[in-house]
This record gives C-alpha cells, sequence and structure tokens, in this order.
C-alpha cells in the first residue's frame, strides 16, 4: 500500500501539536540549509553548532504559532512546503544575526563574496548587487553596517539591494515556471514590484534615514529591504508600523510580497549547505520542553530543494523508516490525544496550583484569560462575541514584550471564540495578548487596531490568582 510522505508544512503542523518525531523528521530535512548558513556566518563550528541549536528551538517553540500568508485551500502541498522552508530559513538567518555579537568570528565580506561567486542562481545579478545581497542576507548585517564593510553609501546600498530582491524574484519565478503557478501557488501572483496603493508619481530617492524615506513616500521599497532582514530592530519596527497603517487590500499584498521574497532567498542560497554533525539532533531534542510522543507516518523525505549527499540521504531513510515502525503502533492512541487535546489543556490549567486568571475588556462584554507558569499553558473564556463580516475572523497574538515579536496563536470566528476554542501552550514566553479582527486568511502581524490587550506577565493587572 502506498504512505504518503509528509512534507515540511506537515512535518511543521505536526511538530505544533508536540510532535517530536515530526520535528526530528523536519530537522533532517532542513538542518543542511541551516547549518550550512550558519556555517557560512560563523568559521568556528562552535558558534555554528550553537546558533543552528537555538534557531531549532525557536522553531520549536513558535511552531504551534505558524501562519500562512496566503489562503491554504487555493494551494498546493508544493506551494505549503516552499513557503515553510523560507521561514525555517529565514529564522535561521535571524538567530545568526543575533548570535553576532557573542561569536569568536563572522564571515567577512571576502568571505561573502566568494560564496556569491560560486551560485549560478545569482547570475542575473551584477557582482555589486550579489556582494550585497549576500553580505545582507547570509553575512547577516544591517545596511548600516554593510554599507561601512563594503564601502558605499547607505542611499546607494538601499537601491543596490532593492534592484537585487526585484530582479533575483523575477528570475526565481521564470525558474519554477512549469513546475508551479499562480492557480496552485497564490504567492506567484504576487507583483514583485509597484506600488500596491492608489498614489502614483516619480519614485523619490532613497536617504541616509528610514523615517525620512517613509515620508517621502517609499514604504514600499523599505518593505522589500525589510524582508531582506537589513533593516536593524528600531528601523524594522517603523516599517511594520507603516504596513500596517495601509489600507488592508495593500498591507496584505506587501506582507505576500515579502513572503515571496523569502521563497526568492530560501531558493537562491539553497546550495550554501552543509551536514550537522549527527550528535546535534540529539543535542537540540535534549533541550526542548517535555512533549507528549511524536506521531506521524514518515519512511522517506524528498529532497526540498537541498543537496543532500548519498551517506545522508542512506542515514535520512534508515531513521524514517524506524520511527515509522514505532509511530504506525501508536496511530490509534494518536487519533485519541489529537481528539482531547484542547480539554486536556484546559483540564490541566484548571488543576494546576499557580492557576490565575486575568480579566479584560471585549467590547463591553468580559473576556477572561487562564493561566499556569507550571503547566506552561493557557486559555480564554468569552462571554458575548461581536459578530463580523464573513470574509473577516478574530485574530489572536501573543507578544514577548510589548513592541516586540509577535506569533499568531491562530484565526478563529465569533462561535469559536464562544465555544473556549482559544487554548495553547508555551504562554511563559510571552507578556501580552491581542486580539485583531483580520482577513479571512489571517495576518502575519497586526493589522488593525487590538480589541483586546491583555498581560500575561507573573504580576499581571488584575489578576486574581484562582481559589478553585
Amino acid at each position: 500500500m502506498e504512505t504518503h510522505t509528509p512534507g515540511p508544512a506537515q512535518l511543521l503542523k505536526s511538530a505544533g501539536d508536540d510532535d517530536t518525531a515530526a520535528f526530528a523528521a523536519l530537522y533532517d530535512v532542513t538542518s543542511p540549509q541551516v547549518f550550512g548558513m550558519l556555517t557560512a556566518l560563523f568559521p568556528h563550528e562552535e558558534d555554528a553548532l550553537q546558533a543552528t541549536t537555538d534557531a531549532y528551538v525557536s522553531l520549536w517553540r513558535q511552531a504551534p504559532h505558524f501562519t500562512f500568508d496566503f489562503n491554504v485551500e487555493h494551494a498546493d502541498e508544493n506551494a505549503r512546503d516552499r513557503t515553510v522552508v523560507a521561514w525555517i530559513n529565514s529564522l535561521a538567518q535571524q538567530t545568526g544575526r543575533y548570535h553576532r555579537p557573542d561569536a569568536t568570528e563572522i564571515g567577512s565580506v571576502d568571505r561573502m563574496a566568494a560564496i556569491a561567486s560560486k551560485l549560478t542562481e545569482l547570475e542575473p545579478l551584477t557582482e555589486a548587487q550579489a556582494v550585497a545581497l549576500t553580505t545582507v542576507w547570509v553575512g547577516a548585517r544591517t545596511i548600516e553596517e554593510a554599507a561601512e564593510e563594503l564601502d558605499v553609501a547607505l542611499p546607494t546600498l538601499k537601491s543596490r539591494l532593492r534592484d537585487a530582491a526585484v530582479r533575483l524574484t523575477r528570475h526565481y519565478l521564470s525558474e519554477i515556471t512549469g513546475r508551479a503557478s499562480a492557480e496552485t501557488d497564490p504567492l506567484l501572483a504576487t507583483r514583485v514590484t509597484g506600488s500596491l496603493s492608489a498614489s502614483s508619481g516619480q519614485t523619490a530617492a532613497f536617504s541616509d534615514d528610514v523615517e525620512s524615506d517613509l515620508r517621502v513616500g517609499l514604504g514600499g521599497e523599505l518593505a522589500t529591504l525589510n524582508a531582506l532582514h537589513a533593516l536593524d530592530d528600531d528601523d524594522s519596527v517603523a516599517v511594520e508600523a507603516w504596513i500596517n497603517r495601509q489600507e488592508r487590500d495593500v498591507a496584505t499584498q506587501l506582507r505576500a510580497r515579502t513572503a515571496l521574497f523569502q521563497r526568492m532567498l530560501a531558493w537562491a542560497y539553497r546550495r550554501v549547505a552543509a551536514h550537522p554533525p549527527a550528535h546535534l539532533l540529539d543535542s537540540i531534542l535534549d533541550q526542548l520542553p517535555e512533549q507528549n510522543v511524536g506521531i506521524g507516518f514518515i519512511e522517506t523525505v524528498e529532497e526540498y530543494e537541498v543537496e543532500e549527499d548519498p551517506a545522508q540521504q542512506r542515514r535520512s531513510r534508515t531513521m524514517f523508516l524506524i520511527v515509522g515502525a514505532v509511530l504506525v503502533i501508536a496511530a490509534i492512541v494518536a487519533v485519541i490525544f489529537l481528539n482531547t487535546g484542547n480539554q486536556r489543556i484546559r483540564s490541566a490549567v484548571d488543576n494546576a496550583d499557580d492557576v490565575a486568571s486575568v480579566t479584560a475588556d471585549f467590547d463591553g462584554s468580559p473576556v477572561a484569560g487562564h493561566y499556569s507558569v507550571e503547566e506552561d499553558a493557557a486559555y480564554l473564556s468569552f462571554n458575548e462575541v461581536p459578530e463580523i463580516a464573513e470574509d473577516e475572523r478574530y485574530q489572536v497574538w501573543l507578544f514577548e514584550e510589548p513592541g516586540g515579536e509577535v506569533v499568531s496563536v491562530g484565526t478563529y470566528t465569533a462561535e469559536q471564540l464562544e465555544n473556549d476554542e482559544v487554548q495553547f501552550r508555551g504562554v511563559n514566553s510571552y507578556e501580552l495578548l491581542w486580539i485583531t479582527v483580520e482577513p479571512e486568511t489571517g495576518s502575519e502581524t497586526p493589522s488593525s487596531a487590538a480589541l483586546v490587550e491583555m498581560p500575561l506577565d507573573d504580576s499581571p493587572v488584575g489578576v486574581e490568582d484562582s481559589e478553585d
């Protein structure tokens, strides 16, 4: 009997349901590209190993909250897989960037230039564009750092990076034509250039300052640079705030464009690959929070634009066959667990010794958050939830800190909120919860004002310990 091989998107979804076997399989598929990129950034293996470990621990933590930038009902499995691989590479790049201050050494511009020269995918770019893009993406530099190291003016570098992203994305789209289409992959219909608003006129030139660029109408161009992770944290927040102020359709297209650019980057640098040591997966698994035994059907894993050597393929197949045999035995247990997961979260929170509750106003009606630090879990309960348009959904967000990194818990109808379906683990990593109204397909970041703002720290305002 033919069995379906789960791809990265399905493995990520399963990992988000506490499936450690799926997480291990996802690691095996994606780690050569992640470790290769971080090895290029960090010449000392110890630094690359630590950054890779932190990237996958972060992936495990964020997996339950991952959402697509398009309607998955209109996308095939390959489209979802391409987006997930791009997201994982983006997460690894960000991890490398934040590890730079603690690293023994970071890859020089000459090292980046050597990498760029070997990648045929970058041939449509000029040499200057290829080196600039590689320095920012693989080298994890901000535009200010790259401009100084490359000895070019900041406005020149901004233009160079924007043009490189656009040109290479067009090349990427032409390369995958025939293997994918907009009918099965909605991101392929995204406009790569041009204004997404009704305004028109001559495009202004970049300046040294992001705020000045925003004032003269270069928000769309800055969104391109932000997709490359080329902006520092403050400038990135300013650009995200600008995107959130745009009309909903414009903001949605800008985020789709970001996803397409990052997909292009994963494709263009896919051959910057290196196989991590065999012991690294065990080390990563040891550092994950205690989770339930994973359930899945895993036999083999295809190559998702990562060059594998024969020895690695044999090791992968052997591991997956062993895991698959164990998992088939546990399939019935999986069905029972998945169907009772939400009840288990609610019961665990309610029965925890440290359960606490906090209330907030939701359009004149209270919403209560119940959480336990001990269980690292939470759920929401509602009284009355206002109805919204059919093409809209409530979206629940978690912030690491006010104004900091945000992840989506999920999208919900009014009926789902009233049925207490907002239940999640991993709450200890976050300080603030928001509820907004977003398009039916959801948003990458909040695009409307918060209807609910609820603190989730250890001593939130208005929290009362439960006496139950």
